[in-house]
């Protein structure tokens, strides 16, 4: 495996184990969760979605759709996508945002074809959902599924403008979309760079020019005695998610301590899980949390991860 493929199965897998792992703590307190569980390091299941262990949530569900459109149609993936984000929420699955799911209706109520609601369709969903909510769409929703943006595209403008559009598609708050683009354009960066300490300075590079900073200082997110807000907010969602990479030194202890905030602990940890297989890779990843993923996800992540090194082919040494 090389180095570029090690980076990229990392960051993609690193989603799927992030949500997984933090599903059951998902809505709890960081004194709750030590309370019942002591410090979660484990795939222990349960939550209030009675998840089994290992089991992952919409916040994968939503990235592997992503992803497919991407590899289906790069050059223009809304549609792509959108038609499977119509097709994931029609199964029921167990558990979709609220803005994701008005957006998500939104879209096949006004599209000419119920199936497959077209780039404008998605964005006309997005601001009634956005006007609907009083201007209040700035969920982590989109966040964690436009990892794969960063991945797949060798163009960083590509990767940028196409984080953006995405989240927008369900998400039409401006912070959301921009803090969607500053990830992906890390994780574009990370994973051709071959320096450790350089993946960790691209983090600091992207965070100072993005709306995040208007809040938060990068060197207060990378103090331990630094207290992050495991909202669902984006900005807080980003900022808990970067100051778990920026205070550890290993792909599980970020991801744990990611999960071990509680409150969006599946999000936070599925977002913390890119940037932390990124900057480690794949082989970072314990093999007990890599395997307890299903087989089905397993696969669909591996196929994934195979379109986007073939992508970026020429980054291959």
């Amino acid at each position: 495996m090389t180095e570029l493929a090690d980076r990229i199965r990392g960051a993609l897998y690193g989603v799927a184990v992030g949500d997984a792992l933090g599903a059951p703590l998902e809505f709890m307190s960081a004194e709750g969760i030590r309370q019942q569980h002591g410090y979660v390091r484990e795939m222990i299941g349960g939550g209030w979605l009675d998840v089994r262990p290992g089991e992952v949530t919409d916040d994968t569900q939503m990235t592997l759709a992503v992803a497919k459109g991407i590899v289906e149609q790069p050059d223009d993936p809304i549609p792509a996508i959108g038609r499977r984000f119509v097709e994931w929420y029609a199964s029921r699955p167990k558990d979709v945002g609220a803005t994701c799911a008005t957006s998500i209706r939104k879209a096949v109520a006004i599209a000419q074809d119920k199936a497959n609601p077209s780039s404008k369709d998605w964005m006309n969903a997005s601001e009634w959902t956005d006007r609907s909510m009083g201007g209040r769409s700035a969920g982590n929703g989109s966040l964690m599924r436009t990892a794969y943006v960063g991945l797949y595209y060798v163009d960083e403008n590509d990767a940028f403008n196409t984080a953006g559009a995405i989240s927008k598609m369900t998400h039409y708050d401006r912070v959301a979309a921009q803090d969607c683009q500053a990830y992906s354009v890390m994780l574009q960066r990370m994973v051709t760079e071959p320096s450790i300490e350089k993946r960790f300075g691209i983090i600091r590079d992207v965070f100072r020019i993005w709306p995040c900073g208007e809040r938060y200082d990068i060197d207060e997110l990378s103090c331990d005695d630094y207290s992050p807000e495991p909202t669902g907010y984006v900005v807080d969602s980003f900022a808990a998610a970067l100051h778990c990479v920026l205070t550890t030194y290993s792909f599980e202890d970020a991801v744990a301590k990611a999960v071990n905030l509680g409150g969006d602990a599946d999000t936070i940890a599925a977002i913390t899980g890119g940037l932390a297989g990124a900057i480690y890779g794949f082989m970072s990843i314990p093999d007990r949390w890599a395997q307890k993923l299903e087989p089905k996800y397993r696969k669909e992540l591996y196929d994934l991860c195979e379109a986007a090194i073939a992508a970026r082919k020429e980054f291959v040494s």
